[in-house]
């Protein structure tokens, strides 16, 4: 996992498996311990809603990715071949074209919250898998199809590269700005 923040480790077995019980439940009833915030390139329309998707592993040549599935249908989810995923987010603050997110995902699948971010149009600062499906044309995003946009290193605009201090050769090094803010526990 690339994302910054708190881990939680345990060196009993039992003590984990009560641990994830524990977020496991909370879910269930409702209760969300996970608050992350993200740096995003791009400030979401709205300033807090959710974003729901369905999202599966896919063999993408020689490496498998995350990607969502518009509209799953029963039998994929059935089969737990597809996952609906759901992040709520809420804005803090935007200055520049970037904006400070707040994120409670309110389900639990790996890569969620970046691929969620690019559906918002609004990918994580540092990114290097996902903000390729973001397009722009006349600088309005849009999103591509997954298999039309093959992962690459994150492409930043003159002006945000500027206020960064980065080369454009230094953005390989830029890290994923998704950090694990808060974690309530038992």
């Amino acid at each position: 996992r690339e994302c910054s923040g708190l881990v939680l480790l345990s060196s009993c077995h039992r003590t984990t498996e009560q641990v994830q019980q524990f977020f496991t439940d909370a879910r269930r009833r409702g209760r969300y311990p996970a608050t992350y915030r993200a740096v995003t390139v791009g400030v979401p329309a709205e300033a807090e809603g959710e974003i729901r998707a369905g999202l599966c592993w896919q063999q993408q040549g020689d490496t498998t990715v995350v990607v969502p599935v518009p509209a799953p249908g029963r039998r994929s989810l059935a089969r737990k071949e597809v996952k609906n995923t759901l992040t709520r987010y809420r804005v803090l603050g935007a200055a520049g074209g970037c904006a400070l997110l707040q994120l409670q995902p309110r389900t639990a699948f790996p890569e969620q919250l970046p691929v969620h971010l690019t559906l918002l149009l609004c990918p994580a600062l540092g990114d290097h898998q996902h903000s390729s499906r973001v397009g722009r044309v006349l600088g309005v995003p849009f999103l591509l199809p997954p298999e039309a946009a093959p992962t690459r290193t994150q492409v930043l605009d003159d002006e945000l590269l500027s206020r960064l201090g980065l080369s454009p050769q230094q953005l390989r090094r830029l890290p994923l700005h998704i950090h694990l803010q808060q974690l309530v526990l038992p």
